[in-house]
């Protein structure tokens, strides 16, 4: 397998290739937006060697998509939990940064952040200690497997990330809360999406409400975000004498394949030789051959402890 040594061994974990592929699919615009940071380009000075990897998969339009591909990585650093070196606090508040962002940007500028927004699935790895810290709004996921050292098959095949329906009790519970109602697909945790978000959501009329959403405000006086900014977030340190892989998509790539399939297919492409925007770019394409395709977007990242 061919790779692009990023880093040197004497860091915890080597960041071997990155890559990322993207697809229109039926679509009439690619609303997906990918971001690939690696440690020479992060936005602030460390003595850490970190790696931010993310997809944006936008919907109604790609402003909000492109806005944080733009902007959550350097808001990221900016963040004082990140000088900390509490990464998962850190990407928490840039998150909140990002939707204050929109929200200037709907009052200032365009009304169009109050009807698009974003999913987000992001990964930032401290390849000097080893530490993998994962992130997820909305429905785009990172699926994580470890690679055997003598043959390169992928194992313990996981998705890191968790999907934000509407339709589960906690979610329910959030948004009947926050004086709505699920009727039939609403209330998904995204970046933008300010019509359904405190303030914003405060001044409309409910008979105004777009009808395609299926959103419903209940009679409650008390209004909140019926979208969520909160992501889904877990830590975990990676072996020195592992090896990784790691696979972020959109949900044009995770709703037409399992996650051990795709992970299956990702090690047969990069076993025969091809780099990780290579693999990415197909796993995109394939995945939108049928009629009636999503955007489909895929980061493929490979990582080996300094010892495997």
């Amino acid at each position: 397998m061919l790779r692009n040594t990023a880093m040197s061994t004497d860091h915890a974990v080597v960041l071997f290739d990155v890559g990322a592929g993207q697809a229109k699919g039926s679509r009439e615009f690619q609303q997906d937006r990918c971001t690939i940071i690696r440690p020479e380009q992060f936005p602030c000075k460390t003595n850490e060697k970190l790696a931010f990897f993310a997809i944006y998969d936008g919907h109604g339009s790609g402003l909000v998509a492109e806005h944080a591909s733009k902007r959550l990585h350097n808001l990221l650093s900016k963040r004082p939990e990140f000088e900390k070196e509490d990464y998962v606090a850190a990407i928490k508040g840039a998150l909140a940064d990002e939707d204050a962002l929109l929200l200037e940007s709907f009052k200032n500028d365009s009304t169009e952040p109050a009807i698009s927004g974003s999913t987000a699935a992001i990964c930032l790895v401290n390849l000097t200690r080893g530490e993998l810290v994962v992130s997820n709004l909305g429905d785009s996921h990172v699926i994580m497997a470890e690679r055997d050292p003598k043959t390169d098959r992928p194992y313990h095949i996981r998705r890191l990330t968790e999907a934000h329906k509407p339709e589960t009790p906690g979610e329910r519970r959030r948004i009947e809360a926050a004086g709505g109602e699920v009727t039939i697909r609403n209330g998904i945790a995204r970046l933008g999406d300010l019509q359904y978000k405190t303030p914003v959501n405060e001044v409309q009329d409910t008979g105004n409400m777009p009808q395609e959403r299926h959103l419903s405000s209940s009679s409650s006086a008390v209004r909140g975000d019926f979208v969520s900014n909160k992501p889904f977030t877990s830590q975990r340190t990676l072996k020195p004498d592992g090896r990784y892989l790691l696979v972020i998509v959109s949900d044009g790539v995770s709703d037409r394949t399992d996650d051990v399939a795709l992970i299956q297919h990702v090690m047969k492409l990069a076993m025969r030789g091809m780099r990780a925007s290579e693999i990415a770019q197909e796993i995109a394409t394939n995945s939108t051959r049928s009629t009636k395709s999503d955007n489909a977007s895929c980061i493929v990242a490979m990582l080996d402890g300094q010892r495997s």
